[in-house]
């Protein structure tokens, strides 16, 4: 049986009823895969090799549980694969810990498969990666700029400006030329203009939903529609947001094409793309969720297609 190593948060800072790491960790244990834990405080180099420090996972009660007891160094080569599953903000600790993975990529083994592969993680920002399709993205500027600021405020009227590293929403906020104190608002948030945020036009129809589409290995396998609160514009669903059954359109399926070459290329195997009025937001390469909305709305048991696909990945 294959030995699956989670670097996840801690379970005690997970919701355990709609986690997606969580479903995936339960599923391998349920198909009896040697499952594993570790946080990135774990992952050492000690002596030029790359040392996990891994607990093992188990069922108890039908319920998750890491036996800390068990907790033993193991070389990342003892996994044949290697979720990343912790949850941004992306710092220099997530970076640092990207680049301790990544000595493995220098191993004689093929092993482990890293689902998402580290480089690509380090190399492609979530909310950045979108401009590399520009034609399914809205108008966006990424500055720290006041000139070019007022300038895209001016030609876009209303705008949503975002942290470039942030998650689940944190830090997402509106604004419009009458915008009271606008200025210093901008000013704050960019740290005295010297620190990049992204401005993009704001699009009236995520009043219809903000659309989260799960891929595996470039090919899409479901997605869920999230319908903001009445006077909202922000679709998070742990912010309160609706989860709505979804199908994909014709050209969701066009932009999931188009992603797929670079997806496989980069090595991101299990991806979350977020669409908004057929625009194209996000990709989300660090620990997309949405897995028990889509299978609760659409029937799916998208975990076990996970699984099916690693197996065959790693045969």
């Amino acid at each position: 049986m294959p030995v699956i190593l989670f670097q996840m948060d801690p379970l005690k800072k997970i919701n355990k009823e709609t986690d997606s790491t969580y479903l995936l960790a339960l599923e391998s244990i349920k198909r009896g895969y040697n499952s594993m834990y570790c946080n990135p405080r774990d992952v050492s180099i000690n002596h030029g090799k790359l040392i996990i420090e891994a607990s093992d996972m188990k069922l108890k009660n039908s319920e998750l549980k890491i036996n800390k007891s068990t907790k033993r160094k193991m070389n990342i080569s003892d996994f044949d694969v290697v979720l990343i599953r912790q949850d941004p903000p992306f710092n220099m600790e997530y970076i640092t810990n990207t680049y301790f993975l990544n000595i493995s990529s220098h191993s004689e083994t093929n092993k482990p498969f890293f689902i998402n592969e580290p480089r690509g993680i380090r190399n492609f920002s979530e909310k950045i990666y979108p401009l590399y399709f520009k034609r399914f993205i809205p108008d966006t500027t990424i500055t720290c700029k006041e000139n070019i600021i007022t300038s895209f405020i001016k030609k876009n009227k209303k705008v949503v400006v975002k942290p470039l590293y942030e998650k689940g929403g944190d830090g997402i906020f509106m604004i419009n030329e009458r915008t009271k104190n606008l200025r210093t608002l901008i000013k704050r948030n960019t740290e005295n203009f010297t620190k990049p945020l992204i401005f993009q036009k704001y699009l009236s129809a995520v009043k219809k939903g903000d659309k989260r589409i799960l891929l595996i290995n470039g090919r899409p396998v479901g997605c869920v529609n999230r319908v903001p609160l009445k006077g909202s514009f922000i679709a998070n669903l742990h912010l309160g947001s609706t989860a709505k059954k979804a199908n994909l359109t014709n050209k969701e399926i066009q932009i999931c094409k188009e992603l797929k070459p670079s997806l496989i290329k980069n090595g991101f195997f299990f991806v979350g793309i977020d669409i908004i009025d057929q625009k194209l937001t996000e990709i989300n390469v660090t620990s997309p969720t949405g897995i028990k909305h889509i299978n609760e709305l659409s029937g799916l048991k998208i975990e076990k297609e996970f699984w099916d696909a690693v197996e065959q990945k790693i045969s």
